[in-house]
């Protein structure tokens, strides 16, 4: 038995052979888009096709800006795409930004609520002691409070 990676790779069964197998269609289909805009080269940069759903084509772009600039060659691009046999029944393109992706390991951790410095507790309890208004007066002690039980 072959237990080569390549081996692995090519195996339609194998997970590692359809994520190859759908990340080669996918530079097929992006090939094809670049060749369809190939005066506008630039949207290739920033656009990029990332599946086929039902007759809709999804792209991805950077940002909204590149966005709405490729959403201005869809009518021009619809026809050109449908010359190849895989987009052929294409009736849609759906343009969208693509999602920021921050691994998990790089996210701040924040604390929800924020501390209050010292001063600002002195400053909450002296505007509570000259408020004559009881509710009010009762809401910045607490708060107050909360800060200094931290």
């Amino acid at each position: 038995m072959d237990n080569s990676i390549s081996h692995y790779l090519q195996e339609d069964s194998h997970s590692l052979g359809k994520l190859l197998s759908k990340l080669n269609q996918l530079q097929k289909w992006n090939s094809w888009l670049k060749e369809c805009l190939e005066e506008n080269i630039v949207l290739t940069e920033h656009c990029f096709i990332v599946s086929l759903s039902g007759n809709s084509l999804i792209v991805l772009a950077d940002n909204p800006h590149w966005v709405t600039r490729f959403r201005f060659h869809i009518p021009a691009l619809l026809p050109k795409l449908k010359n190849y046999e895989d987009f052929k029944n294409i009736q849609a393109i759906c343009c969208k930004v693509q999602p920021n992706y921050t691994p998990v390991s790089s996210r701040k951790n924040r604390d929800p609520q924020q501390k209050l410095s010292k001063k600002s507790v002195s400053l909450l309890l002296e505007t509570a002691h000259k408020v004559t208004d009881e509710k009010l007066r009762t809401a910045l002690e607490k708060i107050a409070k909360h800060s200094l039980d931290r």
